[in-house]
């Protein structure tokens, strides 16, 4: 008898020093920020350098680079060959009509045609660019979220782990007391289920660490099971900046603000093109006549090729004005939306560090006291076994929602960077696995799902 009570004070001891403990799960490093985490900077710098579709956007500009001199060059000239014949027989050479004639003409565009319109296709090529700039902050931000996604699948498989050997320590003291007498069945069949419930989570963290490594690795080009080291857990990096701030940070890098703008250049440029395409076009012509023994003949020539149908003409220009003028309104549009979702995740950010802020001075602290308090109880004989089962589940439920919670923040923060106009989800949309379905646990879960937004 007394060796089972020196064992559940050992136990009950054992569970202060590790379950009462808010910081990282053991076996983990010190926390570091998450825009200092060495480790995410080589996987981000390994992606931008072999993604492929980085290199897809880029061979894309290239492309497009390639069009500049090909609008600036002059139509190619035409080289035809005639023969002329004086009668029905071939007379060349006896005949002084008949000819064997080579002629050359090279087309002349309107002066300053060839400039405009190498200048529409410089602005044609530049709104590639957008397309790669935001090629590059999307690889980024979502090597940066499949990362913060594996820190929380290991962090809650550290913080499983710890929870499922607390509660075959629980097992252990419960199968104890039962055994002499001073504790009930029902004592260990509820912590036999809790142990089953964590061994299901358990499976559930595993496959998810699995599929977010299998994420990272694609980004990066490299077999999906090549292993990624993490040295960091997440902790909570606050917004320092205000809402006013991000927002002209998200303006300085969009690249669809960039490309909305690039549209009106192209439109500005197209009209000047379809303007001076009103001007008339020139060609000369010259040639070369055998006459077989007889003299040669020559010839030269100057062609103009008028533009008669101007109303043909007038409504490009007119399209293109229209589509200048259009684009201001599609820039207007664009900033708009781009507020608003920066506004949305700055916001949403700001809840999450107010939660955080929650759980770490009120939630948390609050289980702590109550653990404590349902232990001194329960070693009195005021309380049953299963409230300290209880208590302690709670705890961990909440811890499991903090660490949920502080994910969710760090991929807004890295949404906040790729200021993408994207309707994709920036955090988790389900709550939160709590830990041991209890009232606490699923409250604390609603919160972390709460926060879920596009």
């Amino acid at each position: 008898m007394v060796s089972v009570f020196r064992h559940t004070f050992v136990v009950m001891a054992s569970l202060c020093a590790l379950g009462l403990v808010p910081g990282p799960a053991r076996g983990q490093s010190a926390a570091v920020p998450p825009e200092n985490d060495p480790v995410l900077q080589a996987l981000i710098e390994e992606a931008l350098a072999r993604n492929p579709d980085l290199h897809a956007a880029q061979s894309a500009i290239s492309a497009a680079q390639t069009a500049t001199e090909r609008a600036r060059a002059l139509p190619d000239p035409m080289v035809s060959m005639t023969y002329t014949n004086d009668g029905w027989a071939p007379s060349l050479g006896s005949m002084p009509m008949t000819t064997l004639g080579f002629m050359v003409s090279q087309s002349l565009p309107y002066s300053g045609k060839r400039d405009l319109r190498a200048s529409l296709a410089a602005s044609q090529a530049r709104q590639a660019e957008p397309a790669l700039a935001r090629a590059r902050l999307a690889l980024e931000g979502a090597v940066r979220r499949a990362y913060y996604g594996l820190l929380l699948a290991r962090e809650l498989q550290a913080l499983t782990a710890e929870q499922r050997e607390l509660l075959q320590q629980i097992e252990v003291v419960a199968r104890a007391r039962y055994a002499v007498g001073q504790g009930a069945q029902p004592d260990v069949l509820r912590v036999q289920t809790e142990v089953t419930r964590i061994e299901q989570r358990v499976i559930e963290q595993a496959a998810e660490a699995e599929v977010r490594l299998a994420e990272i690795n694609r980004l990066l080009a490299r077999p999906l099971d090549t292993p990624v080291e993490t040295t960091a857990r997440l902790t909570l990096l606050p917004l320092g900046a205000p809402a006013d701030e991000m927002l002209d940070q998200a303006r300085a890098v969009s690249p669809e603000l960039r490309s909305a703008a690039l549209a009106i250049e192209t439109s500005t440029a197209a009209a000047a093109v379809a303007r001076r395409d009103l001007k008339p076009d020139f060609s000369v012509q010259g040639g070369y006549m055998n006459r077989g023994g007889l003299d040669a003949m020559w010839l030269a020539g100057v062609g103009i090729s008028w533009p008669f149908n101007k109303k043909a003409r007038e409504s490009a220009v007119a399209e293109a004005e229209i589509r200048a003028k259009g684009g201001s309104h599609v820039v207007e549009s664009m900033g708009l939306q781009l507020a608003y979702k920066t506004r949305e995740r700055f916001t949403r950010a700001k809840s999450l560090e107010k939660l955080v802020t929650l759980y770490d001075d009120g939630i948390i602290p609050q289980d702590q006291m109550t653990v404590e308090a349902t232990l001194t109880s329960y070693q009195t004989g005021r309380v049953p076994f299963v409230s300290v089962l209880e208590a302690m589940t709670a705890l961990y439920a909440d811890r499991w929602a903090r660490a949920g919670l502080v994910a969710d923040h760090a991929r807004l923060r890295a949404s906040l960077r790729e200021a993408s106009l994207d309707g994709g989800p920036d955090v988790s949309q389900t709550s939160a696995p709590v830990a041991g379905g209890l009232s606490s646990g699923q409250t604390a879960g609603g919160m972390s799902g709460g926060m879920g937004g596009k």
